[in-house]
This record gives C-alpha cells, structure tokens and sequence, in this order.
C-alpha cells in the first residue's frame, strides 16, 4: 500500500480524536505511519544501501521481484506481543499507538484483497511469520 493512504488515514484519525483525547491522538502516528520503517530496515540489511529514497523507489517498483520480505514489524508474532502488551499495561499511550498500528495492518489487509480480488499478480511479498522465515531462510 502506499504510504500517502497511511498518511491520510492516521491525519483524518487525529483529527477525528483530537478533539476528544488531545494530544495522546497524535500517537497514532507512530505505528500508523511509522510502522513501515520496517521495509527500510529490511533494505538496509539485505543491500547494506542507507539510502531512504532508493529503499522507497525500489518498494515502489511494481516490476522488481522481491520475494518473502522480513518486515518484522508487520509479523504475526510483533502483532500478538504488541496487542497482548497493550491489553495487559492498558497504558493510555499503547492504546492509541494500538488504534494506528491497527488501522495501518487494517488497510494493508484491504489493499491485499483488492490485488487478490482484480487479480494483480503479487511480485512483491512479505513473511508473515517471522519463526516460519527463520525456518526458511536460515535452516534451508
């Protein structure tokens, strides 16, 4: 998904939250936009390249291939600990940094099932699980 629909996402939900919580709605920014720095981190380790515009043009690129990706932040495993650390603190700023992170997972489920649905041929993927990646990648 591209970032400006997280971008306007997480605006039209501060602003829809600000009026009531405050600043603690800017929080939701924080994994409901910053979460993809994790595909940043996945191109730095993989092409030792800190360049931020080339890792964004190469994510962009609808012709490169780039098969099972670790973005960590986006793994079932990250997702689990963080809800389940939300849920048990019940921390006021895990709970809104939660509503972007969910919102975030939420719309990259729904651009997911709009490539399935129109039949877009997915070149791009990422790992779901990180155990089942080290399993692939490291014991393989």
């Amino acid at each position: 998904m591209y970032l400006r629909h997280h971008l306007l996402s997480c605006i039209i939900l501060v602003l829809i939250l600000f009026p009531f919580y405050s600043y603690y709605s800017f929080l939701v920014f924080l994994l409901g936009f910053f979460i993809d720095l994790d595909h940043y981190i996945y191109y730095v380790f993989k092409y030792k390249n800190f360049n931020l515009i080339k890792s964004y043009k190469s994510f962009m690129d609808k012709k490169m291939i780039r098969k099972d990706q670790l973005h960590i932040l986006h793994t079932i495993e990250f997702i689990i600990l963080f809800l389940l650390a939300t849920i048990y603190t019940k921390n006021i700023y895990l709970i809104f940094i939660s509503i972007g992170f969910l919102v975030h997972l939420i719309l990259d489920l729904i651009y997911a099932v709009y490539l399935i649905k129109n039949k877009i041929e997915l070149k791009q993927t990422r790992a779901l699980s990180l155990i089942f990646w080290i399993k692939r990648n490291l014991f393989y």
